[in-house]
C-alpha cells in the first residue's frame, strides 16, 4: 500500500473511534510509518488511537506526538497563536518598512524579518507576551531604518 492510501486508512479508523475528535489528529505516513501529533483530553484516547494505528495492515512504525491537555479547549493552537500575532502586527507596527515574519511550533514563537524603529522592535516582543497560548519566543528581529534595506540583502545602520 502506498503513504498516501496508508494515510487515508490511518484518518478512516480515526474516524471510527468512539470519543477521538479526528480533526484534534495531525496524520503523516512516510514509507509506511505513521506520525501522529495533536491533543487529546485524556491518555487513555491516545492509547486507544496508538493502538488501533500500529494494528492496520501496512503499518510498519509509528512515531507518537499526541499531547495530552485535560482542557484543550483552553489551548490556543500554533496556527491560532501565528493568526492573532500577524493580526495584531499589522494593526499596530509602521508601514512600509515593516517585514516581520512569524513562526509557531509547539506554541514557542520565533520572529524574523525587520522593522523600522526601536519602538516597533518592542512593540513586537509585546504583543508575543499578551498572546493567549504562547509558551515563549524568540525575537531575531533587526532594526532598519527606512531606506536601509535593499532587496534581499539587509544593511544595519552604524
Amino acid at each position: 500500500m502506498d503513504d498516501l492510501s496508508l494515510r487515508k486508512l490511518v484518518l478512516a479508523t480515526l474516524e471510527r473511534l468512539p470519543l477521538i475528535v479526528p480533526s484534534g489528529i495531525g496524520v503523516a505516513v512516510h514509507q509506511g510509518v505513521v506520525v501522529l501529533t495533536g491533543h487529546v483530553t485524556d491518555a487513555s484516547y491516545k492509547a486507544v488511537i496508538e493502538f488501533a494505528v500500529l494494528n492496520l495492515p501496512d503499518v510498519r512504525g509509528l512515531a507518537q506526538k499526541i499531547h495530552v491537555f485535560a482542557d484543550v479547549d483552553f489551548l490556543d493552537s500554533d496556527e491560532e497563536i501565528a493568526r492573532r500575532l500577524i493580526r495584531m502586527i499589522e494593526w499596530n507596527m509602521s508601514m512600509p518598512e515593516r517585514d516581520v515574519r512569524v513562526r509557531v511550533e509547539n506554541r514557542w514563537v520565533t520572529l524574523t524579518g525587520h522593522v523600522g524603529c526601536r519602538e516597533d522592535f518592542e512593540r513586537a516582543e509585546q504583543f508575543v507576551m499578551v498572546i493567549r497560548g504562547c509558551a515563549g519566543f524568540n525575537n531575531h528581529l533587526v532594526v532598519s531604518p527606512m531606506g536601509q534595506v535593499a532587496g534581499d540583502t539587509l544593511e544595519t545602520a552604524a
